[in-house]
């Protein structure tokens, strides 16, 4: 790389770590301005290579993306080490319903073994970033994180047993050949070797039947890898292997004649007919609900009736360009004297049919409710919310509270067994009168409650906003067990909306 860049890359430094660490720092910056253009290999690093990942969940395609980027070779702490810089990111139906992760990794790995000299992590998996850095340059052995434990293990043939750290957490990471396979990716299909990779670390997060595959080339490419967690397997697969070769010295170019070619005779081809766009397709089985689907709920302040509204998975249609699922909450009835809502008060969704993430929202609501209207539009590759002249900005995959209520059927919310250790809280990003919070989801055992006259089995969640005056109220839904995990009840303060009747209506 020119000293130019390798002066700007090794300068970065000062932004990502702590101040003890300016003799680094200085190392750096020394090497940066002697250093000529690195050769293509360092150890076992490839200078250039760059692999990314496209990542699955069960039958979900593109639920996230996983990449590394060999960058540069220098020195650090008078050793010989590569830059390395990682990434991962969730994206669409995993972002919003199982876990929100934004993390991009910055490590410099010794040539020598490989270990991590330095790591700096900046996770953007919330509303705020938070960044971790580690610092081995005083260790007489630093352990292996993740990105450098799969180098090593290329290095290794895909066998052995070595330290390993992640989140401060030090074990083992073990791996282990367990035979061969064919295995087909976006770059190809390669002969590989299949590892099988275990560490007390993933023991204890329910990772389990990991797998790596190693091609059975010289480069030992990861082509694959998947485990399975609570939520279902995960499988990413190579997507891109590039390696960007060093820029070599300028030269003084050699001129050659231009050769003028004959312009060719125009072909003129046919324009192919776009597909129609057919509206009111069903949607994914996994969503529990279908479309057309309409619930009606009575609403009640203790034993007096105040009001009614229906929940409904209006229609799909084509909004502009896109495909979208219209959802809408409505008053379809009020009773008594202060009524919470005024008949025709509704919030309207438009989502993507296959994310349930929001496109825009409109809430226009009266009485108690009337400072919750809002209009707001959803930037789902950024996270940004626009409403009014304001903007929120949010991790990918912000939701609604509308669309949250159906999302939530699909999602997985087993309970923790230690009511006092909840580990299966589930978080969502959701936007909320003017800025982007996390929703906790917590979910409890099932039981059976009444419901108009008649016991049905059905398990509540309790759903912490971060808003004071609703967490005090205490915002709770009931969701039927069965396969279509029906929203049963909810309740608020002193109110519950309970479910009287539900029906498929279908779009015309």
């Amino acid at each position: 790389m020119l000293p130019e860049y390798l002066m700007q890359k090794f300068s970065l430094i000062s932004k990502f770590i702590k101040p003890g660490l300016a003799v680094c720092m200085l190392a750096a910056a020394v090497f940066a301005q002697t250093q000529v253009a690195p050769p293509a290999t360092a150890g076992s690093f490839r200078i250039g290579e760059h692999i990314s990942y496209s990542v699955s969940l069960d039958k979900f395609k593109n639920v996230a993306f996983v990449e590394t980027n060999v960058v540069s070779r220098g020195q650090l702490a008078g050793k010989n080490v590569v830059e390395i810089e990682g990434r991962i990111k969730t994206e669409g139906f995993v972002s919003a319903a199982i876990a929100l992760i934004d993390e991009r990794r910055t490590i410099y790995a010794s040539i020598d073994d490989g270990r991590p000299l330095l790591i700096n992590r900046v996770l953007d998996g919330g509303v705020s970033a938070r960044q971790i850095d580690v610092d081995n340059t005083k260790a007489a052995s630093a352990p292996y994180d993740l990105i450098t434990a799969i180098f090593k293990a290329r290095d290794a043939n895909g066998s052995g047993s070595f330290s390993f750290a992640e989140d401060g957490e030090e074990s083992t990471i073990t791996f282990l050949p367990e035979g061969s396979a064919s295995i087909s990716t976006d770059q190809g299909t390669f002969e590989s070797t299949i590892v099988r990779v275990s560490s007390p670390y993933f023991d204890a997060r329910g990772f389990k039947e990991i797998r790596l595959w190693l091609s059975n080339t010289e480069t030992r490419i990861p082509v694959a890898f998947e485990f399975k967690s609570r939520n279902g397997k995960f499988r990413a697969t190579l997507a891109s292997y590039v390696v960007e070769p060093p820029p070599q010295p300028n030269q003084t170019p050699t001129p050659t004649p231009t050769v003028v070619p004959t312009p060719p005779k125009p072909v003129v081809r046919p324009t192919p007919s776009p597909t129609p766009y057919i509206p009111n397709q069903p949607l994914l089985a996994e969503l529990k609900f279908k479309l057309g689907e309409e619930l009606n709920y009575q609403v009640t302040q203790g034993e007096r009736k105040v009001g009614a509204f229906q929940l409904s998975a209006k229609e799909r249609k084509l909004i502009g360009i896109q495909d979208t699922l219209v959802l809408e909450a409505k008053a379809t009835g009020v009773d008594g004297g202060s009524p919470p809502f005024s008949l025709g008060d509704s919030m309207i969704a438009n989502v993507n049919p296959d994310s349930l993430g929001p496109n825009s929202f409109t809430a226009r609501l009266s009485n108690v409710l009337a400072p919750y209207s809002q209009n707001a539009t959803f930037d789902q590759r950024t996270g940004v919310v626009t409403f009014g002249a304001n903007r929120a900005e949010g991790p990918v995959g912000v939701h609604c509270v509308l669309s949250l209520i159906y999302a939530m059927r699909s999602f997985n919310l087993t309970p923790s067994r230690n009511a006092a250790d909840p580990v299966n809280d589930t978080r969502v990003a959701v936007f909320w009168r003017d800025k982007v919070q996390i929703f906790s989801l917590r979910p409890s055992r099932p039981e059976m409650i009444t419901l108009a006259g008649n016991k049905v089995e059905a398990q509540l969640i309790t759903i912490v906003t971060g808003d004071p005056s609703v967490d005090k109220a205490g915002f709770k839904v009931w969701l039927a067990t069965g396969a279509s995990r029906t929203p049963v009840r909810f309740a608020i303060g002193g109110f519950q909306a309970d479910l009287v009747s539900e029906s498929i209506v279908t779009p015309r």
